[in-house]
């Protein structure tokens, strides 16, 4: 039995009395709000959360659901579990008044509550036999299904539940699978149901069978059967359709074993099943490498799967050990090469979400890249090009030489973009590979500087190159960069004046990827500089989107000094600058700054008089002029 301390039974003392005497449901819920910080309120569930779930439901369910447990301290201190039965009559009410509305959240909490088990776990035998009486109980399939989603929670369904509830209804074949006990951290632990698995297919459900099949089989057992599919049947199309339908689901779980004897006793006739599911058959980053695949498929000349596997595989040794070997088996003829060389380019494994998504790709080493550069620029130009980006812990000195050697300045341009957009670390781990990116960038930024003061033209069409290529949302700690990298601070602070040089180059950061790119094209924009009103004239549709999409306010006050710049170029662009800007004053985004537009208005107005509405005519004040004197 649960005992409460002094402090628990005072709270539950006057939790009484502000039921008694509190009629008025709002005021009670103020009251609450001041006890449930107390610390043994959540203990108290029990007592009060009945009592307000049928006094207001509504109004609070929310406080309910935030401090429900079924644990309470007890006079030592120590956690314990209140025990149901304790209660029962009054839990028992509340959880057929929660199951009558309907309210699944608050049933899932009761009957984990009902069906405790020792420690934090529930009683999966009570769990198991109190799902399986109701689902039979239920009258309808509607019934059935609100009965599921009520027991919808974690824990292990045996298979003689899981039986009886397919039998009931085959409807239930999702429920199972979700709750089927299965091993996650190693396929051996993985126990199929076979009299569940005979049942769905006695029935005539194969789909389901296979499901079974997919989740609980354990890989040995797997591997026999993918074996025992190559050597039985005979039709090529068959066969992968069958080992599809027999792929293992499941985390850690170790394939590779398995494809080896596979591709050895049918080849290419596998093919599109291996390729298919390759990733899943080469497993996860900790696995072993898959050498064994390599080794088959460079006896049997089978390239494409030589190239993949050695993509997907992510191991960057791996991958530079196959670039560096091509290079220098002098055997192989050049179309070979080629062939072979740009089918280990590219995305190495890609995780996509809704709205999100990943890729990673294999870094070639600097050398390495250095060698293929120096033979096939093309390569590096094309399908390795994302192979040989800086990134923010490995970079490409040797290939920058070589590429400036060479005055391959596209590829300078590609690869300072990103060095442009580097942080100086200021932790330990990985400082030294940071500080030598820094140096880097700080040597190119030397390089671009010694451009500018050659050729300003040149300078700004570099700079745009190199500006117009850096990704969107990549620029982290803005501030923190142009302080620790000369290269980002020549580029964004100091070549204002460079740019007005080139009309396309500031056309061309107006339209970059990245928005401190934008603000920079706004801040070159808005210099007191007759080529720069000129400039905001000619590009005038571009910064007049500014007045009404979103952007943050440290960029929005550039574009103003911007138009306000076209504004006093042209008059036409200052009509079509009030009007918008009028527009924008209607806004009801709470964070514009409209101050500063409404300064903006008053910039226009007072530069072009002829532009003032009736309304906007200044008025002055003063005394009537005096009459004249009467001879």
């Amino acid at each position: 039995m649960a005992k409460l301390d002094k402090s628990a039974k005072q709270l539950q003392r006057t939790l009484q009395e502000l039921f008694s005497h509190q009629a008025d449901d709002q005021r009670l819920r103020d009251h609450l709000e001041g006890v449930r910080r107390h610390e043994a309120f959540s203990g108290l569930t029990w007592f009060w959360g009945p009592r307000l779930y049928n006094r207001n439901r509504a109004m609070f369910r929310p406080l309910i659901l935030d401090h429900f447990s079924e644990w309470c301290v007890t006079p030592r201190g120590r956690w314990t579990r209140v025990p149901w039965s304790e209660h029962s009559a009054v839990l028992e009410s509340w959880l057929t008044a929660a199951r009558e509305t309907r309210d699944v959240a608050l049933v899932r909490r009761l009957l984990s509550w009902r069906y405790a088990g020792r420690g934090w776990d529930i009683d999966h035998a009570a769990w198991n036999a109190a799902l399986l009486d109701a689902y039979r109980k239920a009258p309808t399939a509607a019934a059935r299904a609100i009965v599921l989603n009520e027991f919808d929670a974690w824990f292990k369904l045996d298979e003689l539940t899981a039986i009886a509830l397919y039998e009931t209804d085959r409807e239930s074949s999702a429920f199972i699978l979700r709750h089927v006990p299965r091993g996650y951290l190693s396929g051996e632990k993985r126990t199929p149901l076979p009299r569940l698995a005979e049942v769905a297919t006695r029935s005539g459900n194969e789909d389901f069978a296979f499901a079974l099949y997919r989740k609980l089989t354990p890989v040995k057992t797997w591997q026999a059967d993918i074996l025992a599919l190559a050597r039985s049947v005979k039709n090529a199309d068959r066969l992968n359709e069958e080992l599809d339908r027999r792929h293992l689901e499941g985390y850690g779980l170790d394939l590779q074993s398995g494809i080896v004897p596979l591709l050895e006793t049918r080849g290419r006739d596998v093919m599109p099943y291996v390729r298919r599911k390759l990733k899943d058959l080469l497993g996860e980053w900790y696995r072993s490498g898959p050498d064994a695949i390599i080794k088959l498929a460079e006896r049997n000349g089978w390239w494409d799967l030589w190239s993949a596997t050695i993509r997907a595989s992510g191991n960057d040794k791996l991958f530079n050990r196959a670039v560096t070997g091509l290079l220098a088996d002098g055997a192989l003829p050049e179309s070979d090469r080629m062939g072979r060389l740009s089918a280990l380019a590219g995305v190495s494994r890609e995780w996509n979400w809704p709205g999100l998504g990943f890729a990673r790709m294999v870094a070639l080493e600097d050398g390495s890249a250095v060698a293929l550069y120096q033979r096939y620029p093309e390569l590096i130009h094309g399908p390795f090009k994302a192979n040989v980006t800086p990134t923010w812990w490995h970079g490409y000195p040797k290939l920058l030489s070589a590429a400036q050697a060479a005055g391959d300045n596209e590829l300078v341009d590609l690869m300072a973009s990103r060095y442009a957009t580097r942080v100086r670390c200021d932790y330990g781990w990985g400082r030294k590979e940071h500080d030598a990116i820094l140096d880097t960038a700080n040597e190119l930024g030397r390089y671009y500087e010694s451009i500018r003061y050659r050729d300003p033209s040149e300078f700004a069409r570099r700079a745009a190159n190199v500006l117009t290529r850096i990704p969107a949302y990549s620029i982290y700690r803005f501030r923190q960069m142009l302080k620790t990298n000369q290269l980002a601070r020549l580029l964004f602070v100091r070549s204002f004046d460079a740019f007005l040089n080139k009309p396309q180059a500031v056309q061309d950061l107006l339209e970059g990827s990245d928005i401190h790119v934008q603000q920079l094209a706004y801040r070159v924009l808005a210099q007191d500089d007759e080529r720069a009103g000129a400039l905001a004239v000619a590009n005038l549709d571009i910064l007049l989107g500014t007045l009404l999409r979103p952007l943050h306010r440290k960029t929005r006050l550039p574009a103003f000094d911007a138009l306000a710049n076209a504004a006093r170029a042209d008059a036409d662009s200052a009509s079509r600058i009030l009007d918008r800007a009028r527009k924008a004053l209607r806004l009801p985004d709470k964070k514009y700054p409209k101050e500063q537009l409404v300064g903006l208005l008053g910039w226009v107005l007072q530069a072009r008089p002829e532009l003032r509405s009736r309304a906007e005519q200044p008025v002055i004040y003063g005394l009537e002029p005096a009459k004249e004197a009467v001879a």
